[in-house]
């Protein structure tokens, strides 16, 4: 779906972003991550045109941007921005708006899309005539995705989407936009300096260090499979959660346990859940075991604290034999 073949970005004499080259699968989230100044945003901004590459080749669909008016190009792309972008004199309804008007939609059309992606991201449509500022955070930010949306692209652009949020509400929000219906579908790449932001809603994660590509891959790869020590250090310091957060129960299915004395009444969690969300619900259950289902044969196992553990601890022997 996009492509970067060899981009450099230069301002002045200095490049910004040194020639890098990487694919992005239709379908797929990859999330652009590193330090403040290693050209993440200016990669994304590259891919819209907001910002022009100083040599390379971006093509998008098949086709090499350059030769793509940049406003149609633009207008083919959702764009979301850290402090949501929206207009502050528009109401919620005319800012969700704004792309299908310049398209030239009808008036019902754009009125059944915009209760269409308020519904899909769990908006009230009371709302439409209040104005930003008499909204929440989290559901500013939600009306930035919905505007980003409102006309149905393909690839959807996003800078730091959550980074103007608190704790709590970003911590919400980002576990929310993983399984919302609406993204599915979606070619998206996300700019974040979040590492555990990243490795919750990314695919792919690309991480960049001065302008270049130090290490692409799943996160379990940068995990346990660092290919420098800029790769190692970047996440030491919250190894073990990243770890919890990247290993999935049918990783280590093989070693959960295979009967307990009591399997009645124990909570159930998806074998396509992380480690991380098998161990909140241990405790918001206030349980020793939960049990877990293989999808494919029906078999269930017992996952508790040690097994789950012990079961972490095998798959990174196992990924450095």
């Amino acid at each position: 779906m996009i492509t970067l073949e060899h981009v450099v970005k230069k301002f002045g004499n200095t490049a910004a972003v040194d020639d890098i080259s990487f694919e992005v699968n239709e379908g797929e989230t990859l999330v652009l991550l590193g330090t403040s100044g290693c050209g993440k945003t200016t990669t994304l901004r590259m891919i819209n045109r907001l910002t022009e590459a100083s040599s390379g080749k971006i093509i998008v669909a098949g086709k090499n941007i350059k030769e793509v008016p940049a406003e149609d190009l633009r207008r083919s792309m959702g764009y979301v921005l850290q402090n949501n972008g929206l207009f502050p004199h528009y109401s919620i309804a005319e800012n969700i708006a704004i792309v299908p008007r310049l398209l030239k939609w009808l008036e019902p059309k754009i009125s059944e899309r915009t209760s269409e992606l308020l519904e899909q991201l769990h908006l009230p449509q009371n709302i439409l005539s209040l104005y930003p500022q008499q909204l929440s955070g989290g559901q500013q930010q939600r009306v930035g995705l919905a505007r980003a949306l409102a006309a149905n692209p393909p690839v959807l652009l996003m800078d730091e989407p959550f980074g103007a949020l608190d704790a709590i509400t970003r911590n919400n929000i980002t576990k929310e936009f993983s399984s919302l219906e609406v993204l599915k579908t979606k070619t998206i790449v996300l700019v974040t300096h979040d590492i555990r932001e990243a490795f919750e809603l990314g695919d792919r994660i690309l991480l960049m260090d001065k302008g270049k590509i130090v290490q692409q891959g799943k996160s379990i790869d940068l995990l346990f499979h660092p290919e420098s020590r800029f790769v190692s250090d970047f996440f030491s310091t919250q190894k073990m959660q990243l770890e919890l957060h990247s290993v999935y129960l049918k990783d280590i299915f093989q070693h959960l346990e295979n009967k307990i004395n009591d399997e009645s009444n124990l909570p159930e969690i998806d074998e396509n859940k992380s480690l991380w969300e098998a161990i909140e619900l241990l405790q918001a259950k206030n349980k020793k075991m939960i049990s877990v289902k293989d999808a494919e044969s029906g078999e269930i196992k017992y996952a508790g604290y040690n097994s789950l553990f012990t079961g972490l601890e095998a798959l990174k022997q196992q990924s450095h034999a």
